[in-house]
């Protein structure tokens, strides 16, 4: 009697555990190495886990099992989470943990998760003061930063402040040069970026951008490396200015004209886009899971800091420095400036692929 009574209670125990694996619902979750998103959305799955029956299986993004899973369900964002057939993309909470823990358990309950994910969706438009940290901003104006000093922008610099003081000999006149220029580079790279920026909102679109962005971000960088050779040989550069369009902008800039200057600056950024886009491409990707209004914060200052180079040596020049001098350092480190540019674009490529930024 008592050995059939501890078969049926050890019966009945493994019953219940077998019941309560079979309603264990499975998760699979999708990551890289490296990832700090992917880091916090683990947090919020072991957070559900504590109060919820779930089985949480990882693949790594670039995994034979990863790759399975993300063409079976059609997911590409890093992290990712597959939930009885539904998906959770990365751009479906945008950070927000608090919007990720409602979307995991209404999909463990079999909610549709397209009604979830755009119930908030004129609020994203909002912009959140909370969620730009001071850190993130200068991080930004500092990549901006580094793409604006770059020989491209330094030598139309000294050829524009020489015709200006070569025509006048007045250096009211150079600043109203630089500012009006710098104003051009502005506004064309700004609404250059802001249709970037909504048109990446999409995510098919933000999906297919990631490789291309990958591949050019390669050959950009080996052509700057590849110019840095030529400089350092004696050669022109790759990115050398046609004789026909300086002598345009040295006659826009003869007339003196602030709106000279500006369409100079606006036509000098599309002329010389190849000089900052591999950075600049980078950046508007790396803000593009930004909801909208955000995305345009980090966009302009961004774009303060490709002008703050201009704007600093064009305010040395403006107090005394010889255009000469300034282009005698951008011919002297020219080929330094490439290298260096050309390994730090090869480098982003990687990040970028994996989403690692």
């Amino acid at each position: 009697m008592r050995k059939t009574f501890l078969a049926l209670t050890l019966l009945l125990l493994t019953s219940l555990l077998i019941d309560e694996a079979l309603a264990a619902q499975e998760v699979i979750f999708i990551k890289s190495p490296g990832c700090h998103k992917c880091a916090s959305a683990q947090r919020t799955l072991g957070n559900i886990s504590a109060t919820e029956s779930i089985n949480i299986t990882e693949y790594d993004y670039f995994s034979d099992e990863g790759k399975k899973f993300i063409k079976a369900h059609k997911t590409k964002d890093v992290p990712a989470l597959i939930i009885g057939g539904q998906v959770i993309n990365y751009r479906d909470y945008d950070e927000d943990t608090g919007k990720l823990d409602r979307m995991i358990r209404a999909a463990l309950k079999g909610k549709r998760l397209d009604l979830i994910a755009n119930q908030s969706s004129e609020a994203k438009e909002k912009l959140d003061l909370s969620k730009i940290s001071t850190s993130s901003l200068m991080t930004v104006f500092g990549a901006g930063f580094f793409a604006g000093f770059n020989p491209c922008l330094l030598g139309i610099l000294v050829f524009l402040s020489a015709t200006v003081l070569s025509s006048s000999g007045r250096r009211r006149d150079l600043i109203t040069m630089i500012v009006a220029f710098s104003a051009g580079i502005f506004v064309m790279y700004l609404l250059f970026g802001l249709g970037m920026q909504r048109l990446l909102q999409a995510k098919v679109v933000a999906d297919s951008f990631r490789y291309i962005l990958t591949a050019f971000l390669i050959i950009m960088g080996l052509t700057q490396i590849e110019d840095a050779i030529r400089l350092n040989s004696g050669k022109d550069s790759l990115f050398k200015t046609t004789e026909g369009i300086m002598d345009y902008f040295k006659a826009g800039a003869s007339q003196g004209k602030i709106s000279s200057y500006f369409l100079i600056g606006a036509l000098f950024s599309l002329v010389k886009l190849a000089c900052v886009s591999a950075v600049y491409l980078a950046i508007l990707d790396a803000i593009s899971s930004k909801n909208y209004a955000e995305g345009v914060t980090y966009l302009i200052f961004y774009n303060l800091g490709i002008l703050a180079p201009i704007l600093i040596l064009g305010t040395f020049i403006a107090l005394g420095t010889s255009p000469e001098k300034i282009d005698k350092f951008r011919k002297d480190y020219r080929a330094a400036i490439r290298l260096f540019t050309g390994l730090a674009i090869i480098a982003l490529a990687p990040l970028i692929y994996y989403q690692i930024i």
